[in-house]
């Protein structure tokens, strides 16, 4: 769809240097001159990648023959979007045809864990939470009694070396080129160049990129219009997992999710598609959640130009995203609408609504930044501590315990957000609830707001829940005219718990339920698992399978040697079956749903 512009700048907004450890701090101005500030984040977590092979699927990704290897690798995109030319269709024995399964590629193998009782673990105050995260440089602050578990500082280094038990994840920032379809990645952020970013991919394998930091947000951040962030995005993600396959990039930040944001990101898909004719594949979507106002400051200035102190009382907050600028109001609100919680509730519902109707409620999300901007002294009713860390609480209280059964996440227990973090570590010019104040020594600089937060989070238990997600037979049935055969079985087992470290755990395979005399099918397979909805695939090879209906059960921790949240989730059962007939059929496309 047609887009338009108005006379983009090639320069961004200067940065200003932080105290602590020369991170930048992007900040946006409102009209009047008041700085109302902004900086911004990413997170990540740490996972092993998914591959499938070329063969698997070549004939479906000809238009990209350049990209194919990486394509070929995100078994999410394949398994969705791109299919072979032809479906097998095979007619069940017994009680119908079987019906077809998806299989998930093993994930790489992980080391067992060491032998021993698995003891349950459901103490307070101890161990890094996996949703908890923060924005910010680290490295000063003694930042371990929150118990945060990653972090970003809106930029990527090879050189980062946070805390024990702490990530670090990299952001890759980008600025468009005048009008055109070109960007560049930010000379003021690194990486800057091609061997900066292998650099730093080499120093961080495994980890989650964001590429961006609010696209959508005209002049002070990024900048960029849809078509120019697919395209970044596009060609960043390829390049990061030719590099390095088991790294999961994220897409989206943008500044809040209201309607004239998820506009954009639609654009963004859609220009993706017409681009590379495939969906656009995300290994995580990320939003912030600041409450903003958003007027198109442009349109008002020209509206009104002899009324400067009308339009600066209007043009506070977010503006309008590029490449929406017919447009002239999206959410309009006040300045003490910053911290309503239920508008913030509203925002975070209406993300994982937007993902689930495109196609992506299988994809983990990550609120990667929220609190509150408006400085304390300013305004009045005023923003002063206890405003704010009832805010804080009212946030954590909401994103650690809202599940939704119809657009959750189902690797977590349907949370609506897998991770979340605050904002900011110290950044204290013009902004609210810093944890640390760089001002004063690093070891008594923990700030009302630091002290709010690891109450909190040192109030809350260690939680472990695995569960099985997905069960199913690897491949399409097998005839019984070829008699005894090896069956291949394969679980996606998840863990919803609040742990950044992997814990392990067995899982083992039943014919017939193993509660009614079901017998072990091979032996235990240990995996460790970290929380927060991460996942492995496990394989089992079941021999000299003869001809038949078989119930097969995986159960997850099947000696109750791990103390968890929930002991009534961990089994699943499916039906193996062998078939009569093998018939292939065309398969008929249909349109991708991208609105």
């Amino acid at each position: 769809m047609p887009m338009t512009t108005t006379g983009r700048k090639t320069a961004r907004s200067p940065c200003r240097s932080a105290a602590a450890r020369s991170i930048s701090s992007w900040t946006r101005q409102d009209r009047s001159g008041k700085r109302l500030g902004h900086a911004l984040t990413w997170l990540g977590q740490r996972d092993a990648g998914i591959t499938l092979t070329a063969p698997r699927c070549a004939q479906a990704v000809r238009i990209l023959s350049r990209d194919r290897e990486i394509i070929l690798k995100q078994w999410y995109t394949v398994w969705r979007w791109v299919w072979l030319a032809s479906v097998v269709i095979t007619l069940g024995w017994g009680s119908g045809p079987a019906a077809l399964q998806a299989a998930v590629p093993a994930s790489p193998a992980i080391a067992p864990p060491s032998a021993g009782t698995f003891l349950p673990v459901l103490r307070s105050g101890v161990a890094p939470l996996c949703r908890f995260g923060v924005n910010g440089a680290i490295k000063s602050y003694p930042v371990q009694p929150l118990r945060i578990s990653w972090y970003v500082d809106y930029g990527a280094t090879a050189n980062d070396n946070p805390p024990s038990g702490i990530d670090y994840y990299p952001m890759i920032r980008l600025e468009q080129i005048g009008d055109s379809y070109s960007y560049s990645l930010s000379p003021s952020r690194t990486p800057v160049t091609d061997a900066d970013l292998a650099a730093v991919i080499d120093a961080h394998p495994g980890t989650y990129w964001f590429i961006g930091n609010e696209p959508d947000r005209k002049q002070y951040q990024d900048d960029i219009e849809p078509q120019v962030y697919a395209r970044a995005y596009h060609d960043l993600y390829l390049r990061i997992k030719r590099q390095d396959p088991t790294a999961k990039i994220v897409a989206g930040t943008i500044v809040q999710p209201t309607p004239v944001r998820l506009q954009y990101l639609d654009l963004v898909l859609e220009a993706y598609y017409e681009q590379y004719l495939t969906r656009m594949p995300v290994d995580v979507w990320s939003f912030h959640n600041f409450i903003l106002n958003e007027a198109n400051c442009a349109y008002y200035s020209k509206l009104y130009p002899d009324r400067p102190d009308y339009v600066n009382s209007i043009c506070w907050g977010a503006d309008i995203p590029p490449g929406l600028d017919e447009i002239a109001d999206g959410l309009r609100i006040d300045v003490q609408d910053n911290d309503d919680i239920e508008l913030f509730k509203q925002q975070v519902v209406a993300f994982r609504q937007w993902m689930a109707e495109r196609g992506y409620r299988n994809t983990p999300v990550f609120l990667s930044e929220f609190g509150i901007l408006m400085p304390q002294g300013l305004f009045s009713p005023d923003f002063d501590a206890a405003r704010v860390n009832a805010f804080m609480d009212a946030s954590f209280d909401f994103l650690l315990n809202t599940t939704d059964p119809e657009i959750g996440y189902p690797g977590d227990g349907n949370r609506l957000v897998q991770r979340f973090s605050w904002y900011s570590v110290e950044d204290k010019v013009d902004h609210n609830g810093y944890l640390f104040d760089n001002a004063l020594p690093a070891n008594s600089s923990r700030t009302v707001y630091g002290n709010n937060f690891a109450d909190y989070t040192n109030r809350l238990q260690e939680e472990i829940d695995f569960y099985p997600l997905r069960l199913s037979q690897v491949g399409t049935p097998p005839l019984i005219s070829q008699g005894a055969t090896t069956v291949t079985l394969e679980a996606v087992i998840a863990n919803s718990g609040n742990l950044a470290n992997p814990q392990p755990v067995e899982v083992r395979f039943y014919r017939g339920n193993p509660a009614a005399g079901g017998k072990p099918i091979g032996d235990p397979q240990p995996i460790t698992l970290a929380g927060c909805g991460e996942q492995q695939t496990v394989r089992l090879e079941w021999p000299n399978v003869a001809p038949g209906n078989y119930t097969i059960f995986v159960v997850v921790d099947p000696g109750k040697q791990v103390g968890e949240t929930d002991e009534d989730n961990n089994s699943l059962s499916t039906m193996v079956r062998f078939a009569k007939h093998r018939v292939q059929v065309p398969l008929l496309f249909s349109p991708l749903n991208l609105r």
